[in-house]
């Protein structure tokens, strides 16, 4: 899919691993012993390995930053392979011969598994993992619901933006923010019904925390009563803590920066305006691909009471003033010039832009992220629902 239709949701970075893909395991492991040193406490893990190489099989306890081997498992004759592990629950991978690597999430369950073992994506079987099954399941029924329709979404945009059709490129966009939003919801679903485990913590990774605020902060409270030592989870406390304020519903924090005249503008002296505060920058290339269509919105409102707060993070005034030339920015403009160190962004906790947040007369956020006719939308709703 075009980035366009990604939103960066720096929600969770382990080591970039996908956790949502069929390469997911789930159970618990802890450090192994072999032969006469097995302790039998802890959770029993044992398989087959179909097409063995030379070399070890490697346990490794994934981290914020690396991979860090706790263990080693030598195959039997008869490419068997058993360990038990007494560590906490967590994710960890288990590396054959250098060759295939799966990844686990490991809390109770004795696992069974059957491995290629020689092809980084060779088959595997798991059994005995609850929470795999979880995350199988989930796949599968994503996957049947929406995989032939995402795919046409993806040759309409595609199709559009090799003709130049931009207005159905637009439209191709839209449906496909609708789709994500069915995907939420069933991934919503499907967390309530899992409960507070490991595998709901990976399909809360992939929901955006604006957007489901309420459900996600009330999550990472329970996980991390389940779970209150394992620091993936304390890392989203913490995320979801700094995200309350800038959530849907509260009063926006101040922004008190210089205008392109040197003149400082604060956001709280345009209440009674509508106001989009508009995080963007020269070099931010989805944030001049999404300037059309705030202009657009800024036309048709502005006469309504709908106004534009734009927060540069440029590094130079000559940049910055290029860009709000090119693209015909005629509404409120503040930067101090300081890239993601600026002030404004560190007080939203700014990591990524485009990043946008839509404000009723009052200073209260109502919507945020708005892209493409959603602006227009939200826009609509909001100066219909004051008539």
């Amino acid at each position: 899919m075009n980035s366009l239709f990604l939103k960066k949701n720096n929600f969770i970075s382990i080591m970039n691993l996908k956790f949502l893909i069929p390469v997911l395991l789930v159970g618990v492991i802890a450090c192994s012993a072999t032969g006469n040193e097995q302790t039998q406490e802890g959770i029993h893990i044992k398989g087959i390995v179909q097409n063995p190489k030379e070399g070890l099989i490697l346990l490794k306890e994934i981290t914020k930053t690396s991979y860090n081997t706790i263990d080693t498992i030598a195959l039997a004759d008869d490419n068997s392979f058993e360990f038990w592990f007494n560590g906490t629950p967590g994710f960890y991978r288990l590396d054959f011969f250098g060759a295939q690597a799966l990844t686990l999430i490991l809390d109770k369950n004795d696992l069974e598994l059957v491995v290629d073992g020689a092809n980084p994506r060779g088959s595997y079987e798991v059994k005995g993992s609850p929470e795999y099954d979880q995350i199988m399941q989930f796949n599968q029924a994503q996957q049947t619901r929406f995989g032939a329709r995402e795919n046409e979404i993806n040759q309409k945009y595609g199709l559009a933006k090799q003709n130049g059709d931009e207005a159905t490129a637009s439209q191709a966009q839209q449906e496909y923010m609708d789709l994500l939003a069915e995907k939420e919801k069933l991934t919503i679903e499907t967390i309530k019904v899992i409960g507070p485990n490991l595998a709901s913590f990976q399909l809360i990774s992939s929901l955006d925390k604006d957007r489901n605020f309420a459900f996600v902060d009330s999550m990472a409270t329970v996980l991390s009563n389940a779970y209150p030592s394992m620091v993936f989870i304390q890392d989203l406390v913490k995320q979801m803590e700094k995200a309350r304020a800038t959530a849907v519903g509260v009063e926006a924090p101040e922004i008190a920066l210089p205008t392109p005249e040197g003149e400082v503008l604060a956001l709280s002296s345009l209440r009674g305006q509508v106001v989009l505060v508009d995080f963007w920058a020269q070099w931010c290339k989805p944030c001049r691909l999404e300037n059309p269509n705030v202009v657009r919105a800024y036309k048709k409102y502005h006469d309504k009471g709908f106004t534009v707060y734009s927060v540069s993070l440029d590094r130079t005034k000559e940049k910055w003033l290029q860009a709000i030339e090119e693209d015909g920015l005629t509404w409120h403009h503040v930067s101090d010039l300081k890239y993601f160190n600026s002030e404004a962004a560190r007080t939203y906790g700014i990591n990524a832009i485009p990043f946008s947040i839509l404000l009723d007369r009052k200073g209260v956020i109502v919507a945020k992220n708005l892209r493409g006719a959603a602006l227009e939308r939200e826009l609509e709703k909001l100066f219909a629902n004051e008539n």
